[in-house]
Order: C-alpha cells, then sequence, then structure tokens
C-alpha cells in the first residue's frame, strides 16, 4: 500500500482505507502506478494528494485530469458513508516530477530503471565520482541497492581560462560500470532529471518548433498536477 498520512481517527482511518483502495483500482485501470497518496487537512477543508507515475511515459496535465475526473466520480457513490468526506476536500492529482526524492522502499522498486542521483555519507566504491553521482536503479531488495551505468553530475559548462588546463591535468579512471550500496549509506536518493527528453516531449505535445531557440535549460522541473475543490 502506498505511503499516507493519517488524521488519529477511526472513522477516518476506515474512510482512508476505502479511499486508497479506489484510488489503486482507478489509477490502476487508467494505465498508471500510483506513487502515494497523503490524507491532511487545512483548517475545515480535508486534502486528498495523489501522486501518480506512468512506467511506460510521461504523466502530462490530462493524464492528471483524467484520474481526477474518474476518482472524482467514484468518491461521489461512497462520500455519504464517509465522515472524512462531509463537507469541502479537495482532491489533488499530481505527477512525480523529474526529480523527486525517493522516500520509501515502494517508490524504489516502483522507479527501478530509471535514471537516479546519488548522495551517499562515505565513499562507497564509485570512484572516481566520490560520495555525489548518477546510476541506473537496477534491483532494491534486503535493503541494498543494484546499480549500474554510473556516472559524474553533469555541471554547467565553465568560462574560466584554466578549464583546458584543469581538464587536461585531470586524472583518467576506470569507469565504474556496477555497484551495490546499502540503503543505510544513502543520504539521498532521487530522479535524474533528463531534460533534453522532457525538452523533447514537451516540443511533441506542443507542436513546437524543435530548432526554436529555447532549450533544455528553460524546461519548468515542477509537476504537472491538477486540483479539483469540492464543497
Amino acid at each position: 500500500m502506498p505511503d499516507s498520512k493519517t488524521p488519529n481517527n477511526k472513522n477516518d482511518n476506515e474512510a482512508i482505507k476505502k479511499v486508497t483502495e479506489l484510488t489503486e483500482e482507478v489509477v490502476k485501470g487508467l494505465g498508471f502506478e500510483l506513487v502515494d497518496i497523503h490524507f491532511g487537512q487545512h483548517g475545515r477543508q480535508k486534502i486528498v494528494e495523489i501522486t501518480i507515475y506512468n512506467p511506460g511515459g510521461s504523466v502530462g496535465l490530462t493524464d492528471c485530469e483524467k484520474v481526477s475526473r474518474e476518482l472524482d466520480s467514484r468518491i461521489d457513490l461512497i462520500a455519504d458513508s464517509l465522515d472524512f468526506f462531509h463537507g469541502p476536500f479537495l482532491l489533488d492529482v499530481a505527477s512525480p516530477g523529474i526529480d523527486r526524492i525517493l522516500k520509501s522502499e515502494r517508490e524504489y522498486k516502483l522507479f527501478t530503471g530509471r535514471k537516479v542521483e546519488i548522495k551517499t555519507k562515505t565513499n562507497v566504491g564509485a570512484d572516481p565520482y566520490g560520495q555525489h553521482f548518477t546510476a541506473r536503479l537496477v534491483h532494491f531488495g534486503d535493503e541494498t541497492f543494484k546499480l549500474s551505468e554510473l556516472g559524474p553530475i553533469q555541471s554547467a559548462p565553465t568560462k574560466s581560462k584554466n578549464s583546458k588546463k584543469h581538464a587536461a591535468n585531470k586524472v583518467s579512471h576506470e569507469p565504474v560500470k556496477e555497484l551495490k550500496v546499502a540503503l543505510k549509506q544513502i543520504i539521498q536518493i532521487r530522479l535524474y532529471p533528463d531534460l533534453q527528453k522532457k525538452f523533447k516531449e514537451i516540443a511533441t505535445e506542443t507542436a513546437i518548433d524543435l530548432t526554436a531557440e529555447s532549450g533544455p535549460e528553460e524546461v519548468d522541473a515542477k509537476q504537472d498536477k491538477v486540483e479539483v475543490e469540492r464543497d
């Protein structure tokens, strides 16, 4: 079951259980995966925040709208029997974002195959990349990550006059192709944004000219999301 934060109330807990099961059913039925679901409250307004993932591609605004509409209509059918939904509530459906921080075993497994950015407490054998590098998440099990395709964090090109000299003096290392890292050694693991790929997807969806002057650096890395407020 996805991670969820629940109010300390028996009736609310029952509502949360039912809505979580319903959400999982709706999301999977539309071809997505449920990353997590969060139940909260702001003043008198209840809030249901849902994050969805498309294993076969990206999640766009239309996808969030599709899930939101279907889920809203399904919640309508059971809302009267659930105390949690008495009064106004906000239904928020969002994509994971291109640089989401992964926080649970469910997410580690869900995003298997994706490129990630990793920070570790100590050097874990990722030379020459130290304690901050990129990798492909191959597998997670027994509190251990199996990684491949290790590489450096890409930084912006420098205009320093000494950049060529520094590059020439840089020590060459044999690339690390595969590595196992214990979860307890991880400070942070997050999705590594492929801005070039994201830009191409946006260009395709909006039918813009890929030869335009704008580039990947202009892509908004925020989540696509849809909010539905109910009275």
